[in-house]
């Protein structure tokens, strides 16, 4: 017998009256959006993960017009919420098969407290990692400074609440200096929690770099802030929050040039870096705060090295980076409360401080006072007993050095007639020893004196007046003999030696 051959329209024609026959639904049943577009209708792709991310089911879904206009607005009464990609849904649906488009699910009911209880699942599987990870209460052991002026800001700079952040700041009835930087983001939609993520890494790297921005830790020269509002050349921040040039925006939010950070911008008027970072936007539907509770953004704020306030705005639930952030508000204008009050109670505290510091100074210079007119006092008596005691101690001494001096002049002098008499003799005797001596030596001297030679018979002869020698005569000199009782003059004729 031959085998029946079946073309493909009749062979899918009959999978479609069995699955209409054996399996009409609908059913109820729980996926992930993978993908969802609207083009009149609303066309979806489901999907089925596993344990480890994997996909292991995956088909179109179909919500026609006139069904999806009831149920998206029914769906965001109860959620506040538009379906998305991403989200988890329970989905009322009639498996269709078509012979030209193959399997598709054709969805008529959708339940929103499905939806809400994954939102809130998933919330608590982050808070729970994060917990693990011990990482929960990093920044909110960081410690605030006692006068946060210097605020990097992390927002739309078209949002609401930023316009409101800036205003409550910038005219607070106090009159406190803000200075702040904004690092936009977008604060909403898919790409919100890697935009977050971007602007706390920025902030993270003007930290960081702030060294090598400004050496001496002010701003540079070229980067102070602009006197007029216009653009500064390097992306510091501006006085009246015009745009700078290259960076992010300033003081008043408005948006930079090309929302990219300059590389030393970002230092506050004054040249220091940032006291916190405030994340803020103006509230919104569940959805729209989903970027909070991702775990990407909720890790980089608790890990962040300054401290984080957060206000973002939603009065019902509390986000992931609200747990994790050093401080939560909920509103942005009382995050902007929150710092004017931070200041005027540091300020306040100053002043008590003052007034404490200048009461106990008072007190102490009084009783200073007092100790030094009791000591002054103590002290002059102390100086006239001392004083009248040493000057019966000089006066006694006076009078034994008196007394010791008049005993030691008589004994001197005693002492120096004595040795004057001593000398005196000593003389004499000296004297008349030298006079003895020189008798002798006087009777010597006359005993070979010339004229007691002449008398014992001695001549001298000289030869011009000189005494002569045998050798320096020759005959015919003439030679004068001297003798006791006259002058002779001679003519050598003659010369005979011995």
């Amino acid at each position: 017998m031959e085998e029946e051959i079946f073309s493909l329209s009749e062979v899918l024609n009959a999978v479609s009256r069995t699955i209409q026959r054996n399996l009409a639904g609908p059913y109820w049943t729980c996926a992930e959006i993978a993908e969802i577009s609207y083009r009149g209708h609303c066309y979806l792709t489901l999907a089925e993960t596993d344990a480890s991310g994997r996909i292991i089911a995956k088909c179109r879904a179909t919500i026609w017009k006139n069904t999806f206009d009831s149920l998206s607005v029914k769906f965001f009464q109860q959620t506040g919420l538009q379906l998305c990609s991403g989200m988890r849904v329970q989905v009322l649906a009639a498996p269709n098969f078509h012979s030209e488009f193959g399997f598709s699910l054709n969805i008529v009911g959708i339940e929103p407290r499905y939806t809400l209880g994954e939102i809130v699942l998933r919330r608590q599987e982050t808070i729970n990692r994060l917990a693990q990870e011990g990482i929960i209460e990093n920044n909110k052991k960081l410690r605030l400074s006692i006068v946060p002026q210097k605020i990097a800001v992390i927002s739309s700079a078209s949002a609401a609440g930023y316009q409101d952040f800036i205003n409550q700041l910038t005219n607070n009835p106090l009159g406190y200096k803000f200075y702040t930087a904004l690092y936009p983001a977008l604060m909403q939609g898919e790409k919100s929690p890697q935009s977050v993520i971007d602007a706390l890494l920025q902030i993270k790297n003007d930290v960081e770099t702030h060294g090598r921005a400004s050496q001496n830790g002010r701003a540079s020269q070229n980067g102070r802030a602009s006197q007029n509002g216009r653009a500064s050349q390097n992306g510091h921040t501006c006085q009246n929050g015009h745009t700078c040039q290259n960076g992010h925006t300033c003081q008043n939010g408005r948006a930079s040039q090309n929302g990219r950070a300059s590389q030393n911008k970002h230092t506050c008027q004054d040249g220091a870096i940032f006291d916190a970072v405030v994340i803020i936007r103006g509230g919104g539907s569940e959805m729209d705060l989903k970027a909070f509770d991702d775990y990407a953004v909720a890790r980089e704020v608790a890990l962040f090295p300054l401290p984080v306030l957060a206000g973002i705005g939603h009065t019902k639930d509390t986000s992931v980076v609200d747990i994790v952030a050093n401080l939560e508000l909920k509103t942005p204008t009382a995050v902007a409360d929150y710092l004017i009050h931070a200041i005027d109670s540091a300020w306040k505290n100053v002043e008590d401080c003052s007034q404490r510091l200048s009461a106990y100074a008072t007190s102490t210079l009084d009783k200073e006072k007092q100790t030094l007119t009791q000591i002054t006092e103590f002290l002059s008596a102390k100086a006239k007993t001392a004083t009248n005691i040493e000057k019966q101690k000089i006066d006694s001494s006076a009078y034994r050095l008196q007394i010791s001096a008049k005993r030691l002049a008589n004994d001197t002098l005693r002492t120096i007639t004595s040795k004057q008499d001593s000398i005196s003799r000593a003389v004499r005797f000296s004297i008349s020893q030298k006079l003895s001596i020189f008798d002798l030596l006087e009777q010597k001297i006359k005993s070979i004196s010339p004229e007691e030679a002449f008398k014992r018979g001695y001549s001298l002869t000289l030869k011009d007046g000189k005494p002569i020698s045998i050798s320096t005569l020759k005959n015919g000199d003439k030679i004068e003999t001297i003798c006791s009782d006259g002058r002779i003059t001679s003519t050598v004729d003659e010369i005979a030696g011995l």
